[in-house]
């Protein structure tokens, strides 16, 4: 059996009834129809697929092999459901992606108080915005993409809590603090009727949905000397817990993640602070 565009097609238009994140289905469309160039006129069997593993481990890193085997994944699973096809070709392809682990880099403590600061001095007249983004993202950890994918009905503020949809349409509440409840709150009420009019809870500038890139500009104004991404909040609300003794199996949940190990990062990369505390500032140095 041969790939085609009518294949692609259908599987995309059921990932968004399935109410997947616009940054997932924009992956999703790249893997795929790069899969489908590399398949052209050839058929969709063990060999061909093996091929296509091996062209990707030559030209991508193992991290992005592995999201792109995944988006393959779910595509067949898809297939096979719909009886397109009887079974998923992947399931019977061995292969192993050896990925490199690296530590979640993190915001340091002075930088969180410097950009703090610096929201607190600003009196633009988008700061409530800016500062409802940014407490959300470090008192929650959530996705950038699940951020600005907060519609109006999924945020209950009077009991403090909202609903996230995370990867593959997963949902999970995601209870509020009280710094960042008043945040949102101010917010809210600064611009209401402009939020009442989209369907979005998060507008830009313009008065649209928040984007990705404009949650980018956004902390870029705040921290021009420092560089400070959005996925950094996320590393740092985790490691910051756990620092703090959270059991691991909470913070994976309040993340989100499928697999503990994925969560399991942060505590290596908290061990790893550990160690760099007792070899650089171990108080025995002060003692001449």
């Amino acid at each position: 059996m041969q790939l085609t565009l009518e294949h692609l097609s259908f599987y995309l238009n059921q990932c968004e009834n399935k109410r997947l994140s616009w940054h997932t289905l924009k992956a999703y469309r790249i893997d795929l129809k790069q899969f489908y160039s590399f398949m052209m006129n050839k058929d969709m069997n063990k060999r061909e697929i093996s091929y296509y593993i091996h062209y990707l481990n030559h030209h991508f890193k193992p991290k992005t092999v592995k999201r792109k085997l995944a988006s393959l994944h779910a595509f067949f699973e898809d297939m096979v459901f719909y009886e397109i096809i009887q079974e998923n070709p992947m399931d019977k392809i061995r292969y192993k992606i050896q990925e490199e682990k690296t530590l979640p880099r993190i915001i340091q403590y002075h930088q969180l108080q410097d950009l703090f600061h610096r929201l607190d001095q600003d009196q633009h007249f988008f700061i409530k915005r800016d500062k409802a983004v940014i407490e959300l993202l470090i008192s929650t950890g959530i996705r950038v993409s699940e951020l600005c994918a907060i519609k109006n009905e999924d945020i209950y503020l009077e009991e403090k809590y909202l609903i996230i949809y995370g990867k593959n349409a997963k949902e999970r509440v995601i209870f509020l603090g009280e710094e960042v409840y008043l945040a949102l709150k101010e917010y809210e009420q600064a611009f209401h009727d402009r939020i009442s009019e989209q369907e979005y809870f998060f507008i830009n500038n313009q008065y649209h949905r928040l984007t990705d890139q404009s949650v980018r500009h956004i902390i870029n104004r705040y921290t021009d000397d420092f560089h400070i991404t959005p996925h950094m909040f996320r590393h740092t609300f985790a490691t910051m817990l756990l620092e703090q003794d959270v059991d691991i199996s909470y913070i994976q949940k309040i993340l989100g993640h499928s697999s503990i190990t994925t969560t399991s990062i942060y505590a290596y990369a908290s061990i790893q602070r550990q160690k760099e505390i007792m070899m650089n500032k171990n108080p025995r140095q002060l003692i001449k």
